[in-house]
């Protein structure tokens, strides 16, 4: 009996060697108020994680969700609390291989988010390698999105997008759960430039694989410029141009940004940043408007995409403890087109701000909240309410 105890001792201090093994449970709380709309979401995340010798990894996590709305709507069919639906999700989860910590590769459900951050960011499900040379990092990945969970993934290119994205999805049906099916392929060059500057080259193809007669492929050129000015700036300088091809069109568009952000000196641990964002629209039959593969509303707020939409902002954050981190910003929107049913250009301002309380390890507290004014600008209708979202959110890792 003591062999067998000693033997067993052995083995598994001789196990933690070789791989180590750690999984967990992250239970969730969410509360969203809007306007009309009250929102209470519970929901948990189990994850398992697994790294083994000779740079093998494996990482599994899903999240399970039941979100309950409440409608205040003038209807009295359309207040109350509706029934919820049942909602599971596979996050990231992949297999990963590391050499010589100089080359990676990754396979699975993966996060990819492009060198603009404007075109695609998420998780997707594919495959990843990166190569740290002498001459810089080369990065390629192969994603598709047809799997993905609609209302995550955000997939809205075409007006079929739009329309399937609008069905609503009841658990035992997923025909209205996945996402529009695109592929899509990434190759980028990150390269360093003197001792703290860097340049990044990305290009991009988009394949639509959904087989509706609207279709559209797109291609993405894009440039980003890192310069750090002195140990407390940092600016960021880019752009992309984007070939579209739909049935009968053919087409470019554009995107851009520009950031500027500064630590300020003094004893407090703050940032202060200056933001600008572009996205072409619709000028004639060669220029379109910009389609991003992921369509991320630019506003806390304000719902708009980049696509048809410039914007100003400017953000402040503080860490006033080491538990205890603060954000306030101010945004201001404007479209890049001319619309002829509407005489303005100019959709309004959102002032946003939130606070992260984190006072140990595994529990986290989020307090946010915005007001977008439409009154600041003339699209919208003068009588036209103010927007206004309120949010917090409860998470202990178990």
């Amino acid at each position: 009996m003591k062999k067998l105890a000693l033997t067993t001792a052995l083995l598994i201090q001789f196990a933690g060697f070789c791989f180590s093994v750690d999984f967990g449970l992250l239970v969730e709380q969410k509360i969203e108020a809007e306007n009309d709309i009250f929102t209470y979401t519970p929901g948990f995340g189990p994850w398992f994680s697994w790294n083994g010798e000779g740079g093998v990894s494996l990482y599994l996590s899903g999240l399970f969700q039941l979100p309950y709305h409440n409608y205040s709507g003038s209807n009295p069919n359309e207040s109350g609390f509706g029934d919820p639906a049942f909602v599971p999700e596979l996050t990231r989860s992949s297999l990963g291989y590391r050499a010589n910590q100089r080359f990676y590769i990754e396979a699975g459900r993966v996060q990819y988010a492009d060198a603009l951050g404007l075109t695609a960011s998420g998780i997707f499900d594919g495959l990843r390698f990166e190569a740290v040379l002498p001459s810089g990092v080369l990065s390629v990945g192969a994603y598709y999105t047809g799997l993905l969970y609609k209302e995550s993934a955000k997939i809205l290119m075409t007006g079929e997008d739009f329309l399937k994205y609008a069905e609503p999805w009841d658990y035992g049906d997923f025909g209205n759960y996945f996402a529009s099916r695109r592929f899509f392929g990434v190759l980028g060059w990150n390269v360093p430039i003197l001792e703290f500057h860097s340049l990044s080259l990305e290009l991009l193809a988009q394949f639509d694989v959904n087989g509706k007669d609207e279709f559209l492929h797109s291609q993405y050129g894009e440039i980003l410029f890192e310069f750090f000015a002195g140990r407390r700036v940092v600016i960021h300088i880019g752009g992309i141009l984007e070939v579209l091809e739909g049935k009968d069109d053919f087409a470019a568009g554009f995107g851009g940004l520009a950031r500027f952000g500064l630590e300020v000196p003094g004893s407090l641990d703050d940032n202060l940043q200056f933001s600008g964002k572009f996205g072409s629209g619709r000028w004639n039959e060669s220029f379109y408007a910009f389609v991003p593969v992921t369509s991320a509303a630019q506003g806390a707020v304000f719902p708009g995409t980049i696509s048809g939409l410039v914007m100003a902002s400017v953000d402040y954050s503080a860490r006033f403890h080491h538990t205890l981190l603060a954000q306030a910003g101010f945004s201001y929107f404007m479209r890049t087109y001319e619309d002829p049913d509407a005489d303005g250009s100019r959709y309004g301002g959102e002032f946003r701000a939130s606070v992260i309380w984190q006072p140990l390890d595994d529990i986290r507290l989020n307090l946010g909240g915005g007001a977008f004014f439409p009154g600041m600008g003339d699209v919208y209708p003068s009588n036209t309410d103010t927007m206004w979202k309120i949010t917090a959110a409860l998470s202990v890792s178990l």
